[in-house]
């Protein structure tokens, strides 16, 4: 057991692991550090301590994406009513989340995840009609709070809503980092208010920075070296069968 964080060293190991290749993935797709990060953690420890550790990753690797796109984060304006409803989602259903037993959340994170993968996989999502924006927004917005405040994991459904409007790569990484950097703050906040993110688990999760953001970098460096699109096909493949995993062990 480590002093410091009260986690068994197995945990902070795997955990300091899991976030090298979190960041790896976030470097080179520029998604999937809270999905891979949690849904990996959550195989060897239970899914509430998974999520509290991704919180700081979450937040200071997103803080650093919006600063080097800080030229395009104008481009997050016309969702601000994804934004607000998202957050408000956020902050209500994390003081729910408590009152949610861990198979729940374990198979709900599992569905999440699924869901974004084979989405993201065969590339189903259609064009969505302007006149549909702000209501796309808000359902887009409350779904993405409901699995965040409970699971830790909101990405999906804006990837998603992201795709149908047929985002440019500019907007949509500009846009991703502002959501997911506001969504893990009003997070961290919410967590630390109803007892889910401990002393030791704030702890573990800052430290757990440090190999994100090295992953991260490493990312950056070889996305010009690999096949991006072989890559990403590759790591939705790996998120479906954690998805996949994660239902198993809430169901049986």
């Amino acid at each position: 057991m480590d002093t410091l964080t009260g986690l068994p060293n197995t945990v902070l190991v795997g955990a300091l692991c899991v976030y090298v290749l979190a960041g790896l993935v976030k470097g080179t797709i520029g998604i999937g550090l809270p999905t891979a990060g949690i849904s990996l953690t959550a195989q060897f420890t239970e899914p509430r301590t998974a999520i509290a550790l991704a919180i700081l990753p979450m937040l200071l690797t997103n803080a650093w994406q919006i600063w080097r796109s800080r030229q395009h984060t104008y481009r997050a304006l016309p969702y601000w009513p994804l934004v607000v409803s998202m957050a408000i989602s956020i902050a209500l259903f994390a003081f729910v989340a408590p009152s949610v037993s861990i198979q729940w959340v374990t198979l709900m994170l599992g569905i999440t995840v699924f869901i974004f993968a084979i989405v993201s996989l065969i590339k189903i999502v259609p064009k969505l009609p302007p006149q549909h924006n702000l209501s796309a927004q808000l359902t887009t917005g409350i779904t993405s709070g409901v699995l965040g405040g409970i699971t830790g994991v909101w990405a999906p459904p804006i990837v998603i809503y992201m795709s149908a409007m047929r985002a440019d790569k500019a907007t949509f990484v500009a846009v991703i980092g502002v959501f997911l950097f506001l969504g893990s703050l009003v997070l961290a906040i919410s967590y630390s208010t109803v007892g889910l993110l401990s002393r030791g688990q704030a702890i573990a999760s800052f430290i757990l920075v440090i190999p994100a953001i090295l992953g991260f970098a490493l990312g950056e460096r070889i996305r010009n070296r690999l096949d991006e699109e072989l890559f990403k096909r590759l790591v939705l493949w790996f998120f479906l069968l954690m998805g996949l995993n994660l239902m198993r062990k809430a169901i049986w």
